[in-house]
């Protein structure tokens, strides 16, 4: 292999989430290889440097291909899964073995799992089978997950030496094997089928006790954020980095969904703008395996060592492609906020089987919120551990305007002002904006509409609009805000602004549950609250509410906790234990 840092690209031909295949990332003198999925041999070496046959049946039926290739290839032969009658998995690999031995290219090697598999092969096939080569090491698990390759879950203890160990679920093939090796003892059920015990023997064999955690000196965090309604992804995503960043060394990645891209661009992340099928008006299941491939060749080349998610939802493409080889090895953080609608399908909550961490950012309206994350439990947990954070808002901490020098940025004059900002929520917004703009002329208010990146502009005409982000720095220029609940809204709003505000939540199946948030707010004395599907009672709300600002009220009892970087990074520690880089001591006899 190259010493350069140029990748050594290895195309791997076989069943796509097979787990020797999820292996090879693991494999010593791999450190620098791009591992490329491949459905026929190339047979020139433009694009690849080596060709990894999975199994015997993979390689009899490109046998032509791999022959006729000027690439070297390595043919994995496997012990019988159980599935295959004897005499069937025997004639298929001396089928195979009589190919090689006729065949005139040289460079095809086989290989065997185990020494164990290799030694049993060698003697069967009256030929040279070699074992694969060393795993690297990890450090031993407490916990053992038992396999059954006809079962598709499992069932296992977390922490099985704790006495309040408690039982989990997973489907079998919901993590790489890359990933299983750090997290569990790999423990096959069925003794009849030796390709797992091979399988499992090979991920244990790299598992010594006297090793020592290798210093990391830069964490990578590569940050997938959907297309959200709001800013509230976006936002969070970027406070929980500052956080990072705030205690080490700290390199964040955006794979970005969002229209809102720009305010990363701006705050200068690295960004990889992406696509939805519905953007793309692509069939959504060419859409995802092409995202699968796009995302998987991110991840072996970025390394990241935290993949973070933020959103209730997560596309597949995202578990499929850390299945893939060389894609193991990353912890998954996901980023997942609560107060969603009672009535919300809590289904969505099994996909906890493919994390490390539930990242739950703390909500000022808990004591209220009545939805799944809250009352319910996922039935598939695996290893997945949950941290509640204190409310995460990135208008924390952030340097702030004078108001003179806000109201000048703003280009406003003398008076008093009412920003607005609906966002991109969903809703019928024209009663509200006719009563917010009769009212505030009525009490000589001017009212600016913040524009969102997400949103169209007002339709009323002659008002001021402004593009302000962050919003936190401008506040003190201004002396009362209307605005929609959502979770960066009203948490940015309640921990940074003493002055009045007037939340109008959004009642949506797709949004948190806004009416419940807002009126927490308001039975704690923090806001006022306007229903726009209530518009009877929305004009004496709105009549008071601006009286508030004519009056210069403020709210000085609003609540100030939040985020806790210490606190944070400890967690993000804990998570990432199992996939610190290993050597092995010297051990003196």
């Amino acid at each position: 292999m190259s010493s350069t840092n140029t990748p050594h690209r290895v195309g791997v031909l076989g069943a796509q989430y097979d787990p020797l295949g999820q292996l090879l990332e693991d494999q010593v003198g791999h450190e620098n290889t791009i591992f490329l999925p491949i459905i026929t041999p190339p047979t020139t070496p433009e694009q690849l440097d080596e060709i990894i046959v999975l199994s015997q049946h993979d390689a009899l039926a490109h046998f032509p291909e791999l022959a006729a290739s000027a690439l070297p290839c390595s043919i994995v032969l496997r012990r019988n899964d159980a599935l295959q009658e004897p005499h069937d998995w025997l004639m298929t690999l001396r089928m195979l073995a009589n190919c090689v031995k006729e065949c005139t290219k040289t460079s095809i090697k086989l290989h065997a799992i185990t020494e164990v598999a290799a030694t049993e092969l060698s003697e069967l096939l009256d030929m040279q089978i070699l074992p694969c080569p060393d795993l690297v090491s990890v450090a031993p698990r407490e916990t053992s997950l038992p396999v059954d390759r006809q079962n598709i879950e499992a069932t296992f203890f977390l922490d099985e030496a704790a006495q309040d160990r408690e039982a989990r679920k997973i489907e079998v093939t919901a993590l790489s094997w890359a990933k299983l090796r750090r997290l569990s003892r790999i423990r096959p059920q069925n003794p009849k089928d030796t390709d797992l015990q091979d399988l499992a023997d090979y991920a244990s064999a790299g598992r010594v006790s006297n090793t020592t955690a290798k210093p990391q000196n830069t964490l990578k965090l590569l940050s997938v954020v959907p297309n959200g309604v709001g800013l509230g992804h976006i936002t969070r995503m970027m406070a929980l980095a500052a956080a990072l960043k705030s205690q080490r060394n700290t390199e964040v990645t955006f794979w970005c969904f969002s229209r809102a891209a720009e305010i990363l661009q701006a705050a200068g992340y690295p960004i990889v703008l992406r696509q939805t099928a519905a953007h793309l008006k692509a069939h959504p299941p060419d859409w995802r395996a092409f995202e699968t491939q796009e995302f998987a060749l991110l991840l072996q080349t970025l390394k990241p060592d935290i993949v973070a998610y933020d959103g209730a939802m997560i596309d597949p493409f995202v578990f499929d492609a850390l299945r893939m080889p060389g894609c193991g090895k990353s912890a998954f953080l996901w980023v997942r906020r609560g107060m969603l609608a009672p009535d919300s399908d809590p289904l969505f909550m099994e996909n906890e089987q493919f994390c490390d961490l539930i990242l739950e950012p703390g909500d000022l309206a808990v004591a209220v919120d009545q939805g799944p994350t809250r009352t319910r439990k996922a039935d598939k947990r695996g290893f997945c551990r949950s941290y509640e954070t204190k409310p995460v808002s990135l208008a924390v901490g952030m340097p702030a305007c004078t108001p003179r020098e806000a109201k000048k940025r703003m280009a406003l004059g003398r008076g008093k002002h009412c920003l607005v900002s609906l966002g991109g929520a969903f809703g019928d917004w024209d009663a509200l904006e006719s009563a917010l703009v009769s009212q505030a002329q009525k009490h000589k208010i001017k009212l600016i509409w913040a524009q969102s990146p997400l949103a169209a502009p007002p339709q009323s005409q002659g008002t001021l609009v402004r593009r302000l982000f962050p919003l936190s720095r401008y506040l003190p220029g201004i002396d009362g805000v209307v605005t929609a609940t959502g979770y960066n809204s009203f948490h940015e709003l309640m921990l940074t602004y003493d002055k009045p505000v007037l939340f109008a939540p959004t009642n949506h199946i797709r949004m948190d549950d806004q009416v419940a948030r807002a009126n927490y707010a308001a039975q704690q004395g923090w806001a006022s609250v306007v229903r726009a599907d209530l518009p009877d009672e929305s004009e004496h709300q709105i009549s008071d509410f601006m009286q508030q600002i004519k009056a210069g009220r403020t709210y000085p009892a609003r609540p100030t906790e939040s985020l806790d970087a210490v606190s944070l990074n400890d967690q993000i520690n804990r998570m990432l234990a199992p996939y610190e880089s290993h050597v092995v001591q010297e051990v003196s006899v």
